[in-house]
C-alpha cells in the first residue's frame, strides 16, 4: 500500500513490547521472544492509529530512525513475573527486563523533549515515573489481592476497584466523572512521583497512584490500570485514545 504524500500517511504510534531472552526462568526457555497482548494494538487501530512495534536497539542511529517514523509513543505493560510467591520480593523495572528498560529510557530521552505524545500503561506508567526520577515499591500480599485481578481469574474488561479523580485532570475531562471503577493487573506501584509529574487519580480504597500527568508537556500520561482492556465495555475510555490520536495529529502538524 502507498500513501498519497506524508500528509495522508496514517498516524503511526510506536509501541514497546516485553522482551524475553529465552533463559531458563523466562516464559519459553530456549526461544527468545518479543511479544505483546493484542488489546494494545486493537485499541490503537480501532481509534484510527497505526501501531508500529519497536524491537529494542542499542544503536542511537537506529533509535532515531524509529523516532522519525512515529507520531506518538505507547509504553506497554507486561513482562513475565511469576504469579505465585512473595510479592514483596519482586524485582524492579530493570530486574524484570534490563534490555527493555534501557531501550524505553532511551526512547523517552529522545521523544519527551520534542513534545511527542506519550502514553504509558501499567509498567509503562512506572517507566514514565522512573524517567522523571520517581520510585517504585512492591505491594503487600493484601495489596496484591486488591490490585491483581489475574490472580482471582477476573477478566480484564471487568472493573475491580474505585478510582478517585482530580476534578481538573485529563481523566475527569475524558470520563466526565470524579469517581469511576477500573481494572487492575499490577503488584508494584509508584511510591514517589517523579519531578514534574502530578498524580491525578488514585485507588479509592488504598490511595495507590493510578494516573500521572506531566506538568510541562503537551500530552504525557501514565495509567497504572489498563484502559485498552476497558474501552469496549466502558465507552468513556475511548476518549483516552481519541485524545491521544488528536495529540499525535497535532504533533505531526507541528513537525511538518
Amino acid at each position: 500500500m502507498t500513501w498519497d504524500g506524508e500528509k495522508n500517511r496514517p498516524l503511526c504510534i510506536g509501541v514497546t513490547a516485553p522482551v524475553d531472552r529465552g533463559e531458563a526462568a523466562d516464559l519459553y526457555p530456549g526461544h527468545p521472544l518479543l511479544y505483546l497482548e493484542r488489546t494494545y494494538l486493537d485499541a490503537l487501530q480501532s481509534h484510527g492509529m497505526m501501531p508500529l512495534i519497536l524491537p529494542p536497539v542499542d544503536d542511537e542511529k537506529w533509535l532515531m530512525r524509529y523516532v522519525s517514523q512515529i507520531d506518538g509513543l505507547l509504553l506497554t505493560g507486561g513482562g513475565y513475573l511469576p504469579l505465585e510467591g512473595d510479592p514483596s520480593r519482586l524485582p524492579g523495572l530493570e530486574g524484570t527486563g534490563r534490555e527493555r528498560f534501557a531501550f524505553e529510557m532511551a526512547l523517552l530521552e529522545a521523544v519527551v523533549p520534542t513534545g511527542m505524545p506519550v502514553m504509558g500503561i501499567c509498567r509503562g506508567c512506572q517507566m514514565i515515573n522512573a524517567f522523571f526520577g520517581g520510585s517504585l515499591v512492591n505491594l503487600s500480599a493484601e495489596g496484591t489481592a486488591r490490585h491483581h485481578q489475574e490472580k482471582r481469574k477476573i477478566p480484564g474488561h471487568v472493573p475491580v476497584h474505585g478510582l478517585k479523580v482530580d476534578p481538573g485532570s485529563r481523566v475527569a475531562a475524558w470520563t466526565g466523572q470524579i469517581e469511576i471503577r477500573v481494572n487492575s493487573f499490577h503488584r508494584q506501584v509508584i511510591a514517589r512521583p517523579g519531578k514534574g509529574l502530578t498524580v491525578t487519580a488514585r485507588c479509592a480504597e488504598d490511595g495507590v497512584a493510578e494516573v500521572v500527568e506531566a506538568q510541562d508537556h503537551p500530552w504525557l500520561v501514565g495509567f497504572q490500570f489498563h484502559p485498552e482492556k476497558l474501552w469496549r465495555t466502558e465507552p468513556v475510555w475511548s476518549n483516552v485514545f481519541r485524545s491521544f490520536r488528536e495529540a499525535a495529529r497535532a504533533y505531526r502538524s507541528g513537525q511538518a
